[in-house]
């Protein structure tokens, strides 16, 4: 391909010829000639050389964390004959950014010489990502002919939105005949000190308690508080409305980070945790079953790495098609939702309430996320005062139904914002 310095050549080369013939002066084409002999050469040198390129293309971790970084390495061996001039562009996502030396060099590369560019990448938001592949253009020593060519080596890197402990919450479901760590307040297996008991034949002698035993004068067991696990069901809201805000800071967001939280939570207590996105309009829902252990927790993170915004489904019509086949009876339901317009959640809570669902409410304030964009605006205050009167308006009719919410203040950590769920009576 030309350059535009062979353009401004040729260009110049056919308009002195015109000028040639219209006034028969031979003398524009004597200052042609070497032009012709340049462009002679280029096209003499160039036209036979080709990018022979063997790339090997690495990065230190094909999975890391929000705002973490990763090295990538780029190693390039010249097959071919020695290039002069050789510019190298690796192709990176435009969410990406660069944190130490760049993804752009431009070299030369005899025969046989084998190179390595490295250079650290970080991403602010999760995500499933290729880097590369890696883009080359060559020029002639003229400057007037150039080569491109594109390498189908790259590599795959898988964001995942950043995990908060979130310490102890006191929320409790049905248990299930499985050990964990949820007190059932009845006997059985466990570390709590339940009561004290007559003793019966059986009972290992480690479990008498021997002061009752000199109190009563009869053998005495202690007994501890059952000890089980729960199921919980994250059901995330992930329709259109949710993206109010920038690429970072929005309720999606925010609330795909609070479930991966809330999830590995209630995995690392040894729960069932299962989990529905709904949002698409036509009503279909994704749906990973309720199960526990650390593959439950990469299932659960792997769908909410590419959830992608989308329809307009409200939450009325997902218990419609959930509490039949997907929600476990008596189960946790943990609704993850900025909440914004959509006014048949309370109705949908009712449903669950009595249904005997327990039902926590996690709400990231989107009148909190727009304020923060721009809070010395006289304008954004007044509204961020009225937005958020009509939102604890509707908070309130949804907790005077039963439902435990946290009105989410994403500038704060999600741990102690859950700490509310405490105030209210574990149903």
């Amino acid at each position: 391909m030309r350059t535009k310095k062979c353009a401004a050549i040729v260009s110049g080369c056919i308009t002195l010829i015109i000028f040639a013939l219209l006034l028969m002066d031979w003398l524009y084409f004597a200052i042609i000639i070497p032009f012709i002999i340049l462009l002679f050469f280029g096209v003499l040198y160039f036209h036979d050389r080709d990018i022979e390129i063997d790339v090997t293309h690495n990065v230190s971790s094909t999975r890391i964390f929000e705002g973490d970084a990763v090295k990538v390495s780029v190693k390039l061996k010249n097959k071919g004959k020695k290039i002069s001039f050789l510019e190298i562009f690796d192709l990176l996502p435009n969410k990406m950014l660069i944190e130490k030396n760049s993804n752009y060099s431009i070299m030369s590369l005899s025969e046989n010489e084998e190179i390595t560019i490295d250079y650290e990448i970080k991403c602010p938001i999760r995500g499933y990502y290729n880097i590369g592949p890696p883009h080359f253009r060559m020029r002639d020593f003229l400057g007037l002919f150039y080569k491109e060519k594109i390498s189908n080596v790259s590599s795959e890197l898988t964001v995942i939105p950043k995990i908060e402990e979130l310490g102890s919450i006191s929320v409790r479901g049905k248990a299930n005949p499985y050990p964990g760590i949820m007190q059932t307040k009845q006997s059985g297996i466990g570390t709590e000190f339940f009561g004290v008991r007559e003793y019966t034949s059986g009972d290992t002698f480690k479990r008498i308690n021997w002061k009752s035993f000199a109190r009563w004068n009869a053998p005495m067991v202690n007994e501890f508080e059952l000890e089980s696990t729960t199921d919980v069901i994250i059901i995330l809201d992930a329709r259109e409305i949710q993206t109010i805000g920038t690429i970072t800071k929005n309720p999606l967001e925010y609330c795909i980070k609070s479930a991966v939280s809330v999830a590995s939570h209630f995995l690392k207590r040894r729960d069932r945790v299962g989990l529905i996105i709904y949002g698409k309009s036509d009503g279909k829902l994704k749906w990973i079953y309720p199960e526990s252990g650390k593959k439950q927790l990469f299932k659960v993170i792997r769908e909410l790495v590419e959830v992608q915004p989308e329809g307009e489904f409200l939450f009325h019509g997902v218990i419609n098609i959930a509490q039949t086949h997907m929600l476990p009876k008596k189960s946790l339901i943990v609704l993850i939702s900025s909440l914004e317009q959509d006014q048949t959640i309370p109705k949908a809570v009712e449903t669950l309430i009595a249904g005997n669902f327990n039902v926590i409410i996690l709400s990231p304030s989107a009148v909190d996320i727009e304020y923060s964009l721009n809070p010395e605006n006289p304008y954004y205050q007044v509204a961020r005062r009225i937005l958020s009167f009509e939102r604890e308006v509707f908070l309130s009719k949804i907790r005077n139904i039963g439902a435990r919410v946290v009105d989410w203040d994403p500038s704060k950590p999600l741990a102690a914002s859950l700490k509310e769920v405490e105030r209210y009576q574990t149903r």
